[in-house]
């Protein structure tokens, strides 16, 4: 007996184990070139960011050797006479002003930044949803780990390429936006990736938890950065730490396989900024030994601190952070130094909000008294102006004088006898009144032959009630009363002032105490000033002294104040800039918050 019937045999389980061992080692493949690229990606951004520094360390000091060392037979020579002008012809151009920066060079340098960015997105890269997400995610914390060494106070660039972290602000800020922009699209894209992969599950695992939780701080970064950084700064500051530190641990948790490699770079960012924090607290430590500042109220909202030690290798014009317990237990704020001696370091500062109004407050409940005081610092990358420049023109609007008098002063006690150094000094207040925050510098730069200075004020002065002879004088603070041993530099100035300059010093240092409590009144040494009421014609100023120098002198022009002022000062200084003129250096001190 015969019968016909077909059999149908079960799947082949073996077959379907090979179809999935080959699955994943596809995806394992997948990943592992995914992740080759990556880590290219990491060191193409490296070796991006170390191409640019090279660039500004190479012009930095060839420029700088040039100026200083430069003879005038190689000045002369055919071929360096080329390379200067192609030189100025750049700076000519880049030292432009443009919308929403502070320079046309400064635009492009961040067009350079994103374009780096941008391209390492899109370079090996399959532009699969999970692809570019992942990308992204690296470029986020390759960012941040740059933005934080530009962020450094204590930052090699400062002796490389002359720009300290106050001048890298402005891109630090343009990196931030970068970074939190890098980061949204990544949790973005990875977000869309589970969903089309019907893996959403896989977002409650304890790593994805923490990368959100690194998102969530970015975002808070953000909302504060726009929200409150103008309003409240110090606020500001605190959040934007806080969440820092947040991110920096939330990114480590998240990725901490040494084998995926972005632990490391987490490692180097968090590292070099814990090492920088320790030794800016170390400094603040070491310089609160023995260490006491002496409080002045000045007229409208201003204070002079004294402090009684300062670092050795201080130079005024740069700027330290100072801490007052006092006022602000856990917080410091950066002051630019005005003059400093072994004995000595003092800084004006003008009230506005904060810490700087409760400071004024409190010098006025308590003028003369003596608190713990320390700072950390001195920052800044100066030029030796007195080495590289035959003629100085010096800017100031409000207190942005605490610089150029620091500058100046500085210049003036290390200038030889023999140099033709000579500085042009424009200062603009509102309030005549003002004048007296600097009265013994102003005395210093007026008995001065090299300086020639130009005050104005924008405000007219109060006409005083009675007599002008029988007002109490203001209460003007003058370093030589809250320092043992005066600088050597104080005394010159001092002996040659005049007669009337020294009376009023006699009349101040007797009734100082009773003149504390007294309303202000104009300056009675200004007399012997010539002040000019209204805004200076400060382009005017800069090209008279331009046109009035030889080819072979060299002009620096340094300024420090308000935004209007600073962009004046940078469009008039580029218009001058000219292949058969002098040479022009311009230094801004200009604080990017």
């Amino acid at each position: 007996m015969s019968s016909n019937f077909s059999v149908h045999s079960p799947p082949n389980r073996n077959s379907t184990a090979i179809a999935a061992a080959a699955a994943a080692k596809k995806s394992m493949a997948f990943r592992a070139v995914e992740q080759n690229n990556n880590e290219k990606t990491a060191k193409y951004y490296a070796a991006a960011m170390a191409g640019l520094i090279i660039v500004f360390t190479f012009f930095h000091w060839s420029r700088f050797l040039y100026s200083r060392y430069g003879t005038k037979g190689l000045r002369k020579s055919k071929f360096i006479k080329a390379q200067v002008s192609i030189a100025r012809l750049f700076r000519h151009f880049l030292n432009r002003g443009v919308p929403g920066f502070t320079s046309l060079g400064h635009a492009v340098l961040v067009a350079i930044y994103l374009a780096v960015n941008i391209i390492l997105t899109v370079t090996n890269n399959d532009f699969s949803i999970i692809s570019v997400g992942k990308r992204l995610g690296w470029l986020a914390i390759l960012n941040v780990c740059f933005i934080t060494f530009l962020a450094l106070k204590n930052t090699p660039l400062a002796f490389l390429t002359a720009y300290s972290y106050e001048s890298l602000n402005p891109l630090h800020q343009i990196g931030g936006y970068t970074t939190i922009t890098c980061a949204f699209l990544h949790v973005t894209l990875q977000c869309v990736y589970f969903h089309q992969e019907n893996k959403l599950s896989e977002l409650r695992e304890e790593a994805q938890f923490y990368g959100m939780t690194a998102v969530a701080a970015f975002f808070v970064i953000l909302v504060t950065t726009i929200a409150v950084r103008k309003l409240r700064y110090e606020l500001f500051y605190m959040i934007h730490i806080t969440m820092y530190m947040l991110i920096i641990v939330m990114v480590a948790l998240h990725r901490p396989e040494f084998a995926t490699k972005t632990i490391i770079i987490t490692i180097v960012a968090g590292s070099i900024w814990g090492l920088d924090r320790i030794l800016r607290g170390s400094r603040i430590i070491y310089n609160s030994i023995n260490n006491q500042s002496t409080i002045h109220p000045l007229p409208n909202g201003g204070t002079r601190i004294v402090l009684r030690r300062s670092p050795s290798r201080t130079v005024p014009g740069t700027h330290c952070f100072l801490w007052i317990p006092e006022i602000r237990l856990i917080e410091t704020h950066p002051f630019t130094i005005v003059s400093a001696t072994p004995t000595s370091l003092d800084l004006v500062i003008a009230a506005y909000d904060g810490f700087t109004n409760d400071l004024h407050q409190y010098a006025v409940s308590n003028p003369g008294v003596s608190l713990r005081a320390s700072i950390d610092g001195p920052y800044g990358a100066l030029p030796n102006f007195a080495q590289v420049a035959d003629k100085v023109i010096l800017i100031a609007g409000g207190s942005g004088a605490s610089f150029t008098f620091g500058v100046a002063l500085d210049m003036i006690s290390k200038v030889s006898d023999s140099s033709n150094l000579s500085i042009d000094f424009i200062w603009t207040v509102r309030e005549q009144e003002n004048l007296s925050w600097f009265r013994e510098e102003l005395n210093e730069l007026q008995s001065s032959p090299r300086v020639r200075l130009f005050l104005n004020t924008t405000r007219p002065s109060p006409i005083p009630p009675n007599n002008s002879e029988s007002e109490a004088p203001s209460p003007l603070i003058s370093r030589a009363n809250s320092e043992k041993n005066p600088s050597p530099a104080s005394q010159t100035a001092r002996s040659s002032s005049t007669n009337q300059e020294t009376l009023d010093t006699d009349v101040e240092e007797n009734k100082r105490s009773a003149a504390s409590t007294q309303p202000t009144t104009p300056w009675d040494s200004s007399a012997s000033l010539n002040i000019a009421h209204g805004r200076p014609d400060v382009d005017a100023l800069i090209r008279d002294v331009v046109a009035k120098a030889d080819r072979e002198e060299r002009i620096t022009i340094a300024a420090c104040g308000p935004d209007e002022l600073m962009r004046v000062v940078r469009r008039t200084a580029a218009g001058c800039i000219s292949v058969s003129g002098p040479s022009i250096e311009l230094h801004c001190e200009q604080f990017g918050w």
